[in-house]
């Protein structure tokens, strides 16, 4: 198979969760698109890089995740990550409404989406990338415990969006 080839079947079969992929961190269609756009013109140039040690989606999944926090690095919203104090909010983890409420995927990504953009970031990149605190904190330019600190509120702020969201499903 030649080269062009190649790119185009990769291209038509990883675009879409490429998009998505980048929507999670930017919630912005057009610019997810343009992000992941960019991420396969990345992949094409270092094409020789990929070992095959894992997955092709896997390679180009991070690629794309660069590309993403390159771009909300340099927002005005991500330029100061300064260290906040914990504290304590209340959690709906074992709300029965919750619980019952039977979110989509499209539902908890865009409920995601609506987090400010540090939660939104470090949620990603715990709880979907699978990044260890320290690794959030070298990729982001933060402490440690500032990347716990902004899990730990988007979590709350998750569960608080959800609680209500399951109120207006179950017109509770």
């Amino acid at each position: 198979m030649k080269r062009a080839e190649f790119w185009t079947k990769q291209y038509r079969s990883h675009i879409g969760k490429m998009v998505g992929v980048c929507y999670r961190y930017v919630s912005d269609w057009p610019l997810a698109e343009d992000l992941a756009h960019d991420a396969f013109l990345k992949a094409i140039e270092k094409g020789s890089t990929f070992r095959a040690l894992g997955s092709f989606e896997s390679w180009l999944r991070k690629i794309a995740v660069n590309e993403a926090l390159m771009y909300l690095r340099n927002r005005p919203e991500m330029v100061e990550m300064e260290d906040d104090i914990v504290q304590e909010e209340e959690s709906h983890d074992d709300d029965p409404l919750i619980q019952g409420a039977e979110f989509t995927q499209e539902e908890l990504v865009e409920l995601v989406g609506t987090l400010p953009v540090k939660q939104r970031t470090v949620f990603n990149l715990y709880a979907v990338e699978h990044y260890p605190h320290k690794k959030i904190a070298e990729t982001l330019g933060i402490s440690v415990a500032n990347s716990k600190v902004l899990l730990s509120r988007a979590r709350a702020e998750l569960q608080q969006r959800l609680l209500i969201r399951a109120r207006e499903k179950l017109r509770v």
